[in-house]
C-alpha cells in the first residue's frame, strides 16, 4: 500500500493537468495579453524612426504575431484554427499592400531630400486593414470563452479521490 499511494499520486499529477477542466478567465487572459503584445509591436513600428517612416522589422514582427496571438485562448481550449485567424491574415495582407503604396515627397526636416510617404490609396487601405484586424481580434477574444465551454463540455477528467477505505482515481465527464 505504501508503494501504491506515491505512484498513484504521481499518476494524478501527470494525468490530471492534461485533462483538467479549462478556465474561461485563463483563455481571456491569454488572448488579451497576446493581442496587447502584437498590437504594441505594430504601433511602436510607427514611432521608432524619427523621419516619419515605418520601421519595417518591428512592423512585420507585430503583424506576423498578430495573426496568431489573439487565438491563444482558443489554442488553450484545443481549437487550433479559428475564423479570426483568417480574418486577421486578410487584414495583414491588406496592410502589407498599403505600406507598399508610397510616393516620394519633399521631407519636412530637409526639403532638399525626398521622403517616401503613403499615398491616399495606401492610407485608405491601411485604415481598412486596421478595421479588419480589430474585427478578427474581437472575434477570437470573444470566442475564447465559448471554446473553453465546448472543451469542458466534451472532455473527461481524471481526478484523484479519497474514500474511507483508501484512495484512487475517478473518471469524471459529460457524455
Amino acid at each position: 500500500m505504501r508503494r501504491v499511494l506515491p505512484s498513484a499520486f504521481i499518476l494524478c499529477l501527470l494525468a490530471s493537468p492534461a485533462l483538467a477542466e479549462k478556465k474561461r478567465k485563463t483563455a481571456l487572459l491569454l488572448s488579451g495579453v497576446g493581442t496587447g503584445v502584437s498590437s504594441g509591436l505594430v504601433l511602436s513600428s510607427f514611432l521608432i524612426k524619427s523621419d516619419h517612416t515605418v520601421y519595417d522589422p518591428t512592423f512585420y514582427a507585430g503583424l506576423a504575431t498578430s495573426i496568431v496571438t489573439p487565438s491563444l485562448g482558443e489554442w488553450y481550449a484545443g481549437k487550433w484554427f479559428t475564423v479570426g485567424m483568417g480574418i486577421r491574415a486578410g487584414g495583414a495582407l491588406m496592410a502589407v499592400y498599403a505600406i507598399s503604396q508610397t510616393q516620394d515627397q519633399k521631407c519636412f526636416v530637409d526639403p532638399t531630400q525626398n521622403c517616401p510617404t503613403l499615398t491616399g490609396t495606401g492610407f485608405t487601405v491601411l485604415s481598412l486593414a486596421a478595421i479588419v484586424y480589430i474585427g478578427g481580434v474581437v472575434y477570437d477574444v470573444l470566442g475564447a470563452e465559448d471554446a473553453v465551454e465546448d472543451y469542458n463540455r466534451h472532455h473527461v477528467m481524471l481526478t484523484p479521490t479519497a474514500t474511507h477505505g483508501g484512495g484512487g482515481m475517478a473518471l469524471v465527464g459529460t457524455f
